[in-house]
């Protein structure tokens, strides 16, 4: 078993030297060795040359010669996949693999013909109809994704690692909501009164938010959300808002009105005066709309175990969370009183995830659990920046198993650059060296179309600073000379496709970043980032105290979908290029020799399983 494990490592670390000079090598010898066409330095001179070559040696009197054309063209393909980031894979596979391969390629035939072929055109300005077609709008497209064979394929995916994903949004926030109704203490609070105003546009405009309060917190003056002399942030128990609403507004139900407070629509991603920083204002109002529904002890916990069965039902093998830790953001007792501080969290974090493993390890079903990135918001001052880089190192040493690194979170471009608190980071490295212990940078960083911006000089820092891997990184491609020197030092980029559709950073899934990265040969990792907040359609109508239900899952954003966005996004992606992703994933998880061996070694397992269902249930397709 050790030389097993030793062997799938040395593999995965040989599969990562491929850099642009051994392509480059590749390409010149492939040219080289071609009598029918000039050398790959002449034909860069100028268009005509390349033409030249394909007509023979008597270029001008002869008439050229489509046939060597059309193999030069070839030979030219042929160099191009030799060097394209699936290769290895593609080269390695096994029968098994090439016969799922072309399945996946015919699905996505079929699909096209009976899926969005079939869907009836949506009408456009002027009345224009748009035929439906695979990577338009994601919340536009998701009622058609859900039918799809290839979704059905990437939701039994075995998916390795997930390395990017925020704690507090993994779930459909109707989760959090029924959790909350059954609290004595929960209290709701509004912006604006809930009145009958001028087309009712405090109905749409309010900001809702949640907290949890003890009977000394409550305050002496409570407000009623349904009245004219209601003031900003009064408290009012959620119990009784739950009641009235119905008389305000009758026919509306509470509970989806509150979801759609928490949740995109493709109208609000996608509107024709909408901009990246008006999605995040959006974007910001709901996560304050989470936070106070999550922040006490049962909410916690079960969410915490919640979140642990979607992982498995997802097919994730492993996982490293983001949850956020600051003074203003800590867990509450279920009366209201605490703080439970960041030490709290973690041994709720810990004890939740061991109990899972134990029933896991009983019904002879594998996860191998998780790890937490430490992080803290941008926006703090480099005073309160270095207490969190204090106590990120604390709890390293505490429990060295349980923490995988530092990152700061917020929107990128409303929070302090990095090099604001560059002073505060060598100084934590130098500490790290000085005490034997690693703890990287996972620097969110590249989650802009700003170019030149302080926000867009992020990468550079993130560079400089040796960060492991890098949480979106879509501006990148925009710096050569730092992907460069990335893809050199092995930086892995999070990709999280859907999440930088909705926010704004592109309209829709093939125009996204990272197939120029994936071209470049950077090494990349699929995540979903905050896909509660990405939830789409209508679930069936219940109570807020049902409890939550697999079948429910497909009412926000999964993995799954991200891996399907990436796979329909180019028409030339593959089993190959799904492969390759997920490998990268569990080789730039922070995990020791001991514990990726572990994973690599199930998740072959896992993967020659998957492959043989992919033949069994589309193979007679």
């Amino acid at each position: 078993m050790a030389s097993e494990t030793t062997t799938l490592q040395q593999q995965l670390r040989q599969d990562s030297v491929h850099d642009a000079e051994a392509a480059l090598a590749i390409l010149e010898a492939t040219h080289a060795t071609s009598p029918s066409r000039a050398p790959l330095k002449r034909q860069r001179s100028s268009r005509s040359s390349s033409v030249a070559a394909a007509m023979g040696p008597n270029q001008s009197s002869m008439v050229p010669d489509v046939d060597v054309y059309r193999t030069a063209r070839t030979q030219l393909c042929e160099a191009e996949a030799s060097i394209a980031f699936d290769h290895r894979c593609r080269a390695r596979a096994t029968p098994l693999e090439q016969a799922v391969d072309s399945i996946l390629q015919k699905l996505r035939r079929l699909d096209q013909e009976d899926v969005y072929d079939a869907a009836a055109p949506r009408l456009g300005h002027g009345g224009q109809r748009h035929p439906r077609f695979a990577g338009d709008h994601f919340l536009g497209n998701v009622d058609l994704i859900d039918r799809t064979r290839l979704f059905a394929v990437a939701r039994r995916m075995p998916k390795g690692a997930h390395l990017h994903i925020h704690f507090n949004a993994c779930l459909p926030p109707d989760v959090l909501l029924g959790i909350a109704n059954d609290m004595d203490r929960m209290f709701i609070t509004s912006n604006l009164p809930l009145v009958d105003d001028n087309g009712h546009e405090n109905y749409t405009k309010c900001e809702i938010q949640f907290s949890l309060l003890s009977t000394d917190k409550e305050g002496d003056a409570p407000g009623n959300l349904f009245s004219a002399q209601y003031q900003p942030r009064q408290t009012m128990k959620f119990t009784e808002f739950l009641q009235q609403f119905s008389e305000h507004y009758p026919g509306v139900d509470a509970e989806q009105w509150l979801l759609d407070k928490l949740v995109f629509s493709e109208n609000e991603a996608h509107g024709v005066l909408q901009t990246a920083a008006g999605a995040w204002e959006k974007f910001n109002g709901r996560t304050r709309m989470m936070k106070g529904l999550f922040n006490y002890e049962t909410a916690y916990r079960k969410y915490t175990r919640l979140c642990l069965e979607d992982f498995v039902r997802d097919n994730i093998q492993y996982a490293e969370i983001r949850p956020n830790f600051m003074r203003s953001n800590q867990l509450y007792h279920d009366d209201g009183t605490g703080p439970i501080d960041n030490k709290g969290i973690m041994n709720i974090i810990m004890d939740e995830v061991t109990k899972f493993q134990q029933e896991m390890a009983a019904d002879r079903q594998y996860f191998r659990g998780i790890k937490v990135i430490y992080c803290t918001p941008r926006s703090l001052d480099p005073a309160n920046v270095k207490a969190a880089l204090d106590e990120c190192l604390e709890f390293k040493q505490k429990w060295p198993n349980w923490i995988a690194g530092f990152d700061l979170v917020g929107e990128e471009s409303q929070g302090r650059p990095l090099c604001d608190f560059v002073p505060e980071f060598l100084a934590f490295q130098a500490q790290c060296r000085q005490q034997a212990v690693e703890i990287p940078f996972l620097f969110h960083c590249g989650e802009t179309l700003d170019a030149g911006s302080s926000t867009d000089g992020n990468l550079l820092d993130a560079l400089l600073l040796h960060s492991r891997r890098i949480g979106h990184g879509f501006a990148l491609p925009k710096h050569p000379l730092v992907l460069q020197r990335m893809r050199t030092q092995g930086v892995c980029v999070e990709l999280c496709p859907i999440s930088n559709e909705i926010l704004g950073l592109t309209p829709r899934v093939n125009g996204h970043a990272m197939y120029a990265l994936l071209a470049n040969n950077v090494h990349c990792a699929v995540s979903s980032d905050n896909g509660a907040l990405f939830r789409y359609g209508t679930p069936p109508c219940r109570a807020l105290t049902r409890a939550y239900h697999a079948d429910e899952n497909n009412y926000r954003s999964s993995l799954s979908h991200d891996f399907y966005q990436v796979l329909i996004g180019k028409a030339d992606m593959s089993l190959y290029g799904w492969k390759q992703l997920v490998l990268w994933s569990m080789e730039h998880a922070c995990l020791d020799d001991g514990e990726r061996g572990a994973i690599l070694q199930q998740w072959e397992r896992m993967w020659d399983d998957f492959l043989q269902w992919v033949v069994a249930t589309y193979g007679s397709e």
